[in-house]
C-alpha cells in the first residue's frame, strides 16, 4: 500500500482556507483592521505559497522546491542563470542516482508525474501498481494505466491540481474509490463500463488529493 509522508496535503489546504475565511471576516465586522498586501497576489507569491504547501504536505515535495525556486526567481529576474544551472544539476544527478521508476518500467510498483506549465501523454507498463502522484500546475498531462496490473489491497494515487487537470485511462475491471477534495473544479470516474463485469474487490485503486481551478477524469 503507497504511504505518505508529512501532513495531509487536503488537511494543510482546508486549514489555511478556514484561517483565510475568518481573518477576513473578523475585519469585514471591524473587530481586526489590517490591509491585504497587493504583493500575495503576485504570480511569484502564488507560486511560493503553492510550493510550500506542496513541501508541507506532499511526498512530492521536489515538484514543491520547483515551484519556490521559480517564484523567488520570479522577483529577481537577474538570478534568471540561476535555473540553468539547477537544470544541469538535475542531469547530472539524474545520471549517477538509482533507477527511477519511467514509462514502460514493468519493475517500479509508484509511478510520478509532474506538469508545469506544460503537459504531455504518458503510457505505464507497470506489473504490481501501488500508486503515484500526480502533479499538475498550469498544465495538464493524459495518464494511461491500462497496460498495469494493481497490486492486491488498496493502492493511493496522490493528485495536486490547481489551474490545470489531468486524465486517467485505467480498465474497467479496476474498481476505483474517489477521496478527492474539489475547489472551483471537479473530478469524475466517466469509464464505460459493462454490467456484467466483475470487478475485484481485493484490488483498490483510491485517488485522493485536491484540484483547485481544475479537473480530471478517469475513461477507459
Amino acid at each position: 500500500m503507497s504511504q505518505r509522508s508529512g501532513l495531509d496535503i487536503r488537511v494543510l489546504v482546508g486549514i489555511l482556507i478556514v484561517l483565510a475565511g475568518g481573518f477576513l471576516l473578523l475585519r469585514n465586522l471591524d473587530f481586526l483592521d489590517f490591509t491585504i498586501p497587493s504583493i500575495l497576489f503576485k504570480w511569484q507569491s502564488i507560486l511560493i505559497i503553492i510550493g510550500l504547501i506542496l513541501i508541507a504536505g506532499s511526498s512530492n515535495r521536489s515538484t514543491g522546491y520547483i515551484l519556490v525556486v521559480i517564484g523567488g526567481i520570479g522577483f529577481y529576474p537577474e538570478f534568471w542563470p540561476i535555473v540553468l544551472v539547477l537544470i544541469g544539476l538535475y542531469i547530472l544527478i539524474g545520471r549517477v542516482l538509482p533507477h527511477r521508476p519511467s514509462d514502460g518500467d514493468i519493475n517500479s510498483e509508484n509511478f510520478n508525474d509532474v506538469s508545469i506549465f506544460g503537459g504531455g501523454k504518458k503510457q505505464y507498463r507497470i506489473n504490481n501498481l501501488r500508486g503515484g502522484n500526480i502533479t499538475a500546475v498550469f498544465g495538464g498531462s493524459e495518464i494511461n494505466l491500462r497496460e498495469c496490473t494493481l497490486a492486491e489491497g488498496v493502492n493511493v494515487l496522490d493528485i495536486f491540481a490547481i489551474f490545470g487537470g489531468t486524465e486517467i485511462h485505467a480498465p474497467g475491471e479496476w474498481k476505483i474509490e474517489m477521496d478527492l477534495v474539489p475547489i472551483f473544479g471537479g473530478f469524475s470516474d466517466n469509464r464505460r463500463l459493462d454490467p456484467n463485469l466483475v470487478q475485484n474487490e481485493d484490488r483498490v485503486l483510491k485517488i485522493k488529493g485536491i484540484v483547485i481551478f481544475g479537473g480530471g477524469e478517469i475513461n477507459n
